[in-house]
């Protein structure tokens, strides 16, 4: 409720559910006072909400993945956005802010992943402002679906999170952008514009995380824009019979759907109110858990 009405208070959202406290062994039960509203909602956690987020996206999987594209995969897009909270003593060493020059609220980083096709949300990461979109779609890792293509920004490049994402599940793909300054040797050309490439592992990803390899290879595919503009993205779809440069240029623009999930979320839902309600980190927390339990 907490998510569908926020035209209201918290302390107005709990008299609409009409809660109450049992009060004595006796079953008698007695309304829940504002007074010890925030003492309650600290002592629940945000561990119930998100659970139940978890186990209510996990209900509605098959019916949010019923449609397969033509290569026989279910299109995913990952992406990130942030969110305000109150500007409290607590919020502000819990959260941070993004820009130390224009401190006016805490604001919490969020990474998400989303079906394309139905806008459902299957996972959600979130921290502190400080945390990187790139670790916090590590966490994402066990809600990634088997036989899935996951669209992702450029900034995502990096061979320790695309890597992990290919090896978590079975037949889990990744597509993005390719880098302006993209470092890579042509290992065949397929054609003209359809390549298998390998690149270089950074020195500092490997010290991170040793079994990273020296080299990766994946497949660019290239495309010319109206303008006359060179562009193109890498994926782990090396196959390139099996999945035809024709056919993966036109999911690549399916990637743009995430940004119209977050705009339902915050300019629909939430009624363009990114600023969240809580005045305390486990209730932000708690108000962000059934913000998107409300789309699933």
């Amino acid at each position: 409720m907490m998510g569908l009405m926020k035209n209201r208070s918290i302390k107005q959202v709990c008299s609409t559910l009409d809660l109450a406290l049992q009060s004595n062994q006796h079953q008698d039960f007695s309304s829940v006072a504002p007074s010890v509203l925030t003492d309650c909602r600290k002592r629940l956690g945000e561990s119930p909400l998100a659970y139940l987020f978890k186990t209510s996206s996990t209900a509605w999987l098959e019916t949010s993945l019923s449609q397969k594209n033509k290569i026989g995969l279910h299109v995913l897009s990952t992406d990130g956005t942030t969110f305000r909270s109150q500007d409290t003593p607590e919020n502000r060493e819990a959260f941070g802010f993004i820009s130390t020059k224009h401190a006016v609220y805490p604001q919490l980083r969020m990474v998400s992943l989303m079906s394309t096709h139905s806008r459902m949300m299957l996972g959600t990461a979130f921290d502190q402002c400080s945390i990187g979109e790139t670790t916090l779609a590590k966490r994402l890792l066990s809600d990634v679906p088997n036989d899935t293509l996951t669209l992702f920004d450029r900034c995502y490049f990096s061979a320790d999170l695309l890597l992990s994402w290919e090896a978590n599940g079975s037949n889990t793909h990744w597509l993005m952008p390719v880098k302006s300054r993209q470092r890579y040797e042509v290992i065949t050309r397929y054609s003209d514009n359809d390549l298998l490439i390998e690149m270089p592992v950074s020195p500092q990803a490997r010290v991170k995380n040793p079994a990273l390899p020296a080299t990766w290879q994946a497949r660019m595919i290239c495309y010319q824009q109206p303008k006359g503009e060179i562009k193109g993205f890498i994926t782990s779809l090396i196959d390139h019979k099996k999945y035809s440069m024709v056919d993966l240029l036109s999911i690549y623009w399916q990637r743009w759907e995430i940004e119209e999930g977050f705009g339902e979320i915050k300019c629909n839902q939430l009624q363009g109110e990114i600023t969240l309600r809580s005045r305390f980190p486990e209730g932000v927390r708690q108000e962000l858990w059934g913000c998107y339990l409300v789309i699933i």
